[in-house]
């Protein structure tokens, strides 16, 4: 089932409470708001609400307002009046990969600038539970950021049809598609592991290469096949269920590939693998990068504190969590759908080196 992570600026929630014998606290009205700042109400609430421009002076008027009255927006109440509850939602699989962390901090970012919570929702196991979990939650929008635990095409009508906003699901007529765009610095990545003299090179697949998703293996042979590289199955691991891309799936798969056949270099399809692939390079006996060399996919922030550092291809996460929430206020706006591929980089570090042979 899934499991509900609130992510908010706990300022902006009611707290009409009592503590021990205190009394209540008399809760600050948007008209008191408007009085203190010499604004109309319809300004505050345009401030609040982030839905028709206010000029820097009366902003300023209102924030300051706002902060000496110690003003709390009642949510529920604005949810009522407006019909939108405020709150969106991402889903993730692992939610102690640093991956989707930086993703979630980038859509927190713009959710914040316009008055919206954002809640983590882990997929775990059945997809039917963490589907009628989301319902139950009656979010706005919904940032589908993993492509292992996604939805059918029925449950995103339904998800549609209930008013919640898509990203990520995989249907362009029924959600907006964000990704990252990976053929061309893959691409980049087997030539320059070649220029290296690698011919040899493994890649370690995080779901099944048959998986409609899996732009990241497509480009691997791709490139391999335009560079003329070895093409042999045996230098292609999937990962293991029920790991798929964690470094325990990369540890497993770099031992097959190991016990199959020699590689020189190997392609992992997310940084955690390519860690999991180091710890069995160095168990075989094998040095990196002088025997074999390491590649991952998506810098997160422990890649550079690898030993040796993390040759890996760079993926804008926090710019990926802004458009995301950006694509779903568009869609939440006027309906729109759309899709947007973000360009990634080759960040060349010290686990890649030259071929054994080409030394």
């Amino acid at each position: 089932m899934a499991d509900l992570i609130a992510v908010e600026d706990l300022a902006d929630v009611p707290r009409d409470v009592t503590r021990g014998n205190e009394k209540r606290r008399k809760m600050v009205t948007r008209k008191e708001v408007a009085k203190e700042a010499g604004v109309s109400p319809a300004t505050v609430s345009h401030v609040i609400n982030n839905t028709k421009y206010v000029s820097p002076e009366l902003r300023k008027r209102v924030e300051e307002a706002i902060r000496r009255l110690d003003y709390r927006p009642n949510m529920v109440a604005r949810s009522l009046a407006t019909k939108t509850t405020k709150h969106v939602g991402i889903l993730v699989n692992d939610i102690t990969n640093p991956y989707y962390g930086e993703i979630a901090q980038g859509m927190e970012e713009v959710a914040r600038h316009y008055g919206y919570m954002v809640s983590l929702c882990v997929a775990s196991g059945d997809s039917e539970k963490y589907f009628a979990n989301i319902l139950q939650r009656q979010m706005d929008g919904l940032f589908i950021a993993t492509v292992e635990h996604g939805f059918s095409s029925s449950q995103l009508e339904k998800l549609k049809k209930s008013g919640i906003a898509i990203v990520n699901g995989m249907d362009k007529e029924k959600a907006s598609i964000i990704d990252f765009d990976y053929a061309e610095t893959i691409d980049e990545t087997v030539k320059y592991l070649k220029d290296m003299g690698h011919i040899r090179i493994g890649f370690l697949s995080g779901l099944s290469i048959n998986h409609p998703g899996h732009m990241r293996y497509q480009a691997y042979v791709s490139a391999v096949k335009k560079y003329g590289t070895c093409l042999d199955p045996n230098l292609i691991i999937d990962g293991e269920f029920p790991f798929h891309t964690t470094s325990q799936s990369g540890y497993i798969a770099m031992k097959k590939l190991l016990a199959r056949t020699h590689a020189t270099a190997v392609i992992a399809s997310n940084d955690l693998m390519a860690f999991g692939a180091m710890r069995a390079i160095r168990e075989a006996g094998f040095r990196i990068p002088e025997d074999i060399s390491v590649v991952g996919c998506d810098d997160i922030f422990l890649a550079e504190c690898m030993e040796p550092p993390l040759t890996t291809i760079r993926a804008p996460k926090k710019q990926m969590g802004r458009e995301a929430m950006h694509m779903i206020l568009k869609q939440l706006k006027d309906g729109e759908t759309e899709e947007i591929f973000l360009k990634t980089e080759l960040i060349i570090r010290g686990s890649t080196g030259m071929a054994p042979s080409a030394r």
